[in-house]
């Protein structure tokens, strides 16, 4: 990253043809206490080094793909001020030339921003959710459909964080669900294309598919349909379920890159769709899946 050149940023959908991205940092990783998991702490040093040498082949990749690639500004997180850089989607969202900057479920986490400032510094309009009006989401609550928003209420995100959202941007669209109570909506439902989306048929069927969705086609892939990724003693608990493996994410609509899921990769190559095979083993210790640790800037 050159700090004389200014980063285009422009994204309205999870599926348009990239030309620049954030990909996470795994460096300085921490659980700190007062979060969702059953203990903080620290992870082992393997999972740390095995994490990063998965980033930085995902990194590889997209610049094979003549993708520009960003990296947030390494942080020990282990001294406090955060949790980690691995997941930037968790933290800044971006929608059209606008980077909102979420106050987010865990106020620790907004810190995280900063080792990012240079996506606020570049962004034409920056939103600064209020951080002391009981509105609370993270940037992974949304889904970025084009003209629609289609936002997950849940324990990371409330009721008014979506009619700020609306409020915000007029012209979009803001769509609730409630499909799934946990945290993020990344691994429920995942755009490859307009007009197509996997669905995570464990959390959703075919009456509480959202509006958006009724008119697309769908691949319904579930627990049955993943192979089972090991947890590796000696970390914290996981931070995430099997269904990490459905947090993939799109080069343009005919290029996705995926961890080692057959039955998805299957399903995507019927539907035209080629695919990166990035395996993530650490993704459900950390938390996050490709689409997780990427936060894409500029998709033309």
């Amino acid at each position: 990253m050159f700090p004389w050149s200014k980063i285009k940023i422009h994204s309205t959908n999870e599926w348009s043809p990239l030309k620049s991205v954030v990909v996470g940092d795994a460096l300085g990783a921490y659980k700190p206490d007062g979060l969702h998991f059953e203990e903080p702490g620290g992870y082992r040093g393997d999972t740390i080094a095995q994490a990063t040498m998965d980033l930085d082949r995902l990194a590889r990749t997209l610049q094979q793909e003549k993708v520009k690639v960003y990296r947030p500004e390494s942080h020990d997180f282990t001294w406090g001020g955060g949790m980690y850089n691995y997941c930037p989607r968790d933290r800044l969202l971006v929608i059209g030339d606008t980077v909102v900057d979420c106050n987010m479920q865990y106020e620790t986490r907004n810190k995280e921003s900063k080792y990012m400032d240079f996506v606020l510094k570049d962004a034409k309009r920056v939103l600064t959710v209020p951080r002391n009006k009981g509105i609370f989401f993270d940037a992974a609550n949304v889904c970025r459909l084009d003209n629609t928003l289609l936002y997950l209420q849940s324990v990371s995100g409330n009721r008014k964080g979506a009619r700020w959202l609306q409020k915000q941007f007029p012209d979009h669209k803001v769509e609730i669900t409630k499909t799934y109570g946990g945290v993020h909506i990344d691994s429920t439902f995942s755009p490859v294309a307009d007009g197509l989306v996997v669905v995570n048929k464990d959390r959703v069927n075919k009456t509480t598919l959202p509006r958006v969705f009724k008119d697309w086609e769908v691949i319904w892939l579930g627990a049955e349909d993943l192979p089972l990724k090991p947890i590796y003693p000696g970390n914290p608990a996981p931070a995430a379920s099997n269904y990490i493996l459905l947090n993939f994410f799109m080069i343009r609509p005919d290029l996705a890159v995926i961890d080692h899921a057959p039955k998805l990769e299957a399903a995507l190559r019927s539907n035209g769709v080629l695919s990166y095979v990035i395996p993530f083993s650490e993704s459900r210790t950390l938390g996050g899946g490709h689409h997780c640790c990427t936060l894409d800037l500029h998709r033309k």
